[in-house]
């Protein structure tokens, strides 16, 4: 029995602890408080409206066919119609009741699909660079590294208590896409088939970037970095309040220099006593494609003879279980077609061959094309506990103003928005990011209202952390954003590049829109 097969069978005795803690909760025999305190650990969460949600991890947001048909099988049992594609790369079931979430635990554990450990004080999924192994930009393939990592750290989960999650992600080439310097522990390829390794970075409360700990790391050693920051982070993290917890206040706590000469001591240590090098085979894709491929913007070439990604943008990264199960009924006899899900609420179908692209295409076309409709957004007040605004609600109606004005693709960029601090859409790194609040408005009344920022950059070396005291209320942020829209429009050229000679131009219009 291997070590994974190991923790997964210990999963199914602490399911009981789970288990019996619902059922308690249904009964009303303990409160939230004591309830969340155990089932987080297990991904369920208790949503506003009494209904709960459950995260699956998808490690590197990799979803294999047969991961597929399992996760489709279990929700069409339980009446699951919607799955949220999280900026971690992971599933969320959301509006499920108490027997549905604990029974899904279960029944996805019987596949071999793992929650345990995708919420609560835990290594949390790990990410990877979507399209890695077949991007024509990449240095070499993480995915396999980034699975044997994630093998690793399920024997943490439910042993060695975190002082608060932890994130882990690996990047096959410098992309903001995984603000892989913005983890509690980062990996970067490099062009020489090795890594350098960033650690206790973070966004949310006073984000960090993270600091450098390893540089060109032959990829047989990364489960001695991974080791020693988990070490750090529990000698040295705040067990005591929550809110200075994460492993980016380390580098408060300890300095950035402490911090380094401590985990380069304990680097030192984890290597003396060794048995964690790593081998891996990193996989080949044997298919190929002899023709053309389409031309369209959802269409990524990959590096293999004749093959492509289909990019797939749902609104809000709400993908319904119907278009899933539609998806993977047109791709049941493509060979080594899988989904890859994005950072960014999206995902993509690889390993595909021109007509199967075409075919794809025609079933997809719903999907969100502009650079704005793919705005990402978190769940919302609607359905979160904890966030003040409904982000979904405000995503939806900027959307619905924008589409109006039929502006160029790139006119607008994808926004970020995030009903709390929490920062789970990620706006401290967005060219325009939000984050929710409340405010009272001209007649007294508690509203939703949001802060402004602008111009972040998780682009590893170009990192900028965004913030800002301009608020708006919700109502007034579509108009907002059609004026500027209207003024980037004009210049015809992409915002991004408008934003560098237009900064003043941007805060004295949204100043006239703000509270």
């Amino acid at each position: 029995m291997d070590k994974k097969d190991s923790a997964i069978n210990r999963f199914y005795k602490d399911f009981n602890a789970f288990e019996n803690a619902s059922h308690k909760y249904e009964k009303g025999e303990i409160d939230a408080g004591e309830y969340t305190g155990i089932s987080k650990g297990f991904g369920d969460y208790l949503q506003r409206d009494n209904h709960q949600m459950l995260r699956i991890r998808i490690p590197g947001g990799r979803m294999t066919a047969g991961m597929a048909s399992a996760i489709l099988d279990a929700c069409t049992y339980y009446g699951v119609d919607t799955l949220k594609i999280s900026t971690g790369q992971a599933l969320q079931l959301h509006d499920l009741n108490p027997h549905a979430g604990r029974r899904l635990v279960l029944r996805l554990l019987d596949k071999g699909i793992v929650t345990r450990g995708s919420g609560g004080d835990n290594p949390n999924n790990i990410t990877a660079t979507p399209l890695s192994g077949l991007a024509t930009e990449e240095y070499f393939d993480v995915q396999p590294y980034a699975k044997a990592a994630d093998d690793y750290l399920l024997r943490y989960i439910g042993v060695r208590p975190l002082p608060r999650k932890f994130k882990i992600g690996f990047a096959s080439f410098p992309s903001g896409e995984m603000h892989i310097t913005m983890k509690d522990i980062g990996f970067l390829a490099n062009p020489d088939h090795t890594f350098d390794v960033f650690a206790a970075g973070g966004l949310g409360i006073k984000p960090r970037i993270g600091v450098l700990v390893g540089s060109h790391v032959d990829p047989s050693e990364i489960l001695y970095y991974l080791r020693t920051m988990l070490d750090v982070y529990m000698e040295n993290g705040n067990y005591n309040n929550r809110n200075k917890a994460r492993s980016r206040f380390l580098q408060e706590t300890m300095g950035v220099d402490g911090f380094k000469s401590t985990f380069a001591l304990h680097l030192q240590e984890v290597k003396a006593e060794g048995n964690l090098d790593l081998s891996v085979v990193e996989e080949q894709v044997t298919k190929t494609g002899e023709d053309s491929l389409p031309e369209d913007p959802r269409i990524i070439p990959q590096k293999q003879k004749g093959l492509c990604a289909v990019a797939y943008h749902p609104q809000g990264g709400y993908l319904s279980l119907g278009r899933l199960r539609e998806i993977m009924d047109l791709a049941r006899n493509w060979r080594e077609t899988e989904l890859r899900l994005t950072t960014t609420g999206g995902l993509y179908i690889v390993n595909c061959t021109g007509d199967e692209a075409r075919s794809m295409l025609e079933l997809t076309k719903d999907g969100c094309l502009s650079d704005f409709e793919q705005s990402i957004s978190c769940v919302g007040h609607a359905r979160c506990d904890i966030g003040p605004a409904d982000s979904q609600k405000l995503l939806q109606n900027c959307l619905e103003a924008v589409r109006k004005e039929h502006f160029s693709p790139h006119t607008l960029p994808r926004m970020r928005i995030s009903g709390c601090i929490s920062s789970c859409a990620a706006q401290q790194i967005g060219l325009i990011g939000w984050r929710g609040a409340i405010r009272k408005d001209q007649d007294g009344n508690r509203v939703d209202a949001f802060f402004f920022s602008y111009g972040g950059s998780s682009i590893p070396g170009k990192e900028k952390l965004a913030e800002s005291k301009i608020v708006l209320l919700a109502k007034d942020i579509p108009d907002f954003l059609v004026a500027l829209g209207r003024i980037v429009e004009k210049e015809q050229v992409p915002f991004a590049k408008w934003l560098e000679g237009n900064e003043e131009t941007l805060l004295e219009l949204v100043k006239q829109y703000a509270v």
